[in-house]
C-alpha cells in the first residue's frame, strides 16, 4: 500500500497577498469595503496555513504605531470579511456587498512581548478551541477575502478586555455589522432550498465563488442570468 503524499511545504507553494485591515477599539462595518477608498490596512504575503497568531506577530512587528506601548496584554479579534453574492445587485456595475465571520482572538503577553501570544476565544462556550492555531484554510478563506482586526488595548487596571467588549457599529443602512452575517453559506428560505427574495432564486448550502450552481426547482432560471 503507498504511503500518503506527504503535505506541500510553505518552500513549494507560491504565497499570495493578503489584505490586513486594523482598528483600535472596533470591528469594521462591511459597508466600509464597498467604497474605492479601503480602511487602514497592510499587506501580508502567505498561505492558506497562516494562523491568527502568525497574522497579530505580521501586524504587531508591522505597523508597531497602532498598538500601546506596551503592547503585551493586547488582544487582536479577527474577522473574515468577503464578498456576499446573496445580495447581489440586479443592476449592473453596482458595487459589491461583503459579509463578516467572526474568527476569534488572540492576546498578545508575555515578557518577551509581541513574540507571545495567550490563547483566548471568542466564544465563551468554546475556551477549548485554541484560536492562535486556526488557519485561513479553516476559516473557508479565498484568495481575495480580506481579514479585518480590531485591537482591544488593555484595561486601566492592567487586565486583558476581553472579546466580548469590542465594539460592533451598524451599517449605513441600519444593521448591526456583527457576529457571522449569517456566514460563507446557509441561506436563509424557503423548503426547497431555494431564497425567494429581492434578486430571485438563491441556493441553500455551501458554496464557493467559481462553483457550478445546482438547476434551479421547477426548471426556473437561476437568477435571471445572474450566476
Amino acid at each position: 500500500m503507498a504511503s500518503p503524499s506527504p503535505k506541500a511545504s510553505r518552500e513549494d507553494t507560491t504565497p499570495f497577498l493578503l489584505q490586513l485591515f486594523y482598528r483600535t477599539g472596533a470591528l469594521h462595518r462591511p459597508d466600509e469595503f464597498e467604497s474605492q477608498s479601503l480602511p487602514p490596512h497592510i499587506y501580508v504575503y502567505t498561505w492558506s496555513d497562516c494562523t491568527l497568531k502568525e497574522l497579530a506577530l505580521d501586524l504587531a512587528a508591522t505597523k508597531p504605531s497602532a498598538f500601546p506601548s506596551p503592547s503585551a496584554g493586547c488582544r487582536l479579534v479577527f474577522q473574515l470579511v468577503f464578498p456576499d453574492l446573496r445580495n447581489t445587485a440586479a443592476v449592473a456595475n453596482s458595487p459589491p456587498r461583503f459579509g463578516v465571520k467572526d474568527l476569534g482572538s488572540v492576546v498578545i503577553g508575555g515578557d518577551s512581548g509581541s513574540d507571545t501570544l495567550e490563547n483566548t476565544s471568542l466564544d465563551a462556550t468554546a475556551k477549548d478551541i485554541d484560536d492562535k492555531h486556526k488557519t485561513l484554510s479553516s476559516a473557508r478563506f479565498v484568495v481575495g477575502d480580506y481579514i479585518t482586526c480590531a485591537i482591544l488595548p488593555p484595561l486601566p487596571d492592567g487586565s486583558v478586555a476581553p472579546a466580548s467588549s469590542v465594539r460592533r457599529e451598524q451599517t449605513s443602512s441600519g444593521h448591526e455589522g456583527g457576529k457571522d452575517s449569517l456566514g460563507r453559506g446557509g441561506f436563509k428560505g424557503s423548503r426547497s432550498g431555494w431564497r425567494e427574495e429581492v434578486g430571485g432564486d438563491f441556493p441553500m448550502g455551501e458554496w464557493r465563488r467559481g462553483e457550478s450552481l445546482p438547476n434551479a426547482p421547477g426548471g426556473r432560471s437561476k437568477g435571471k442570468g445572474r450566476w
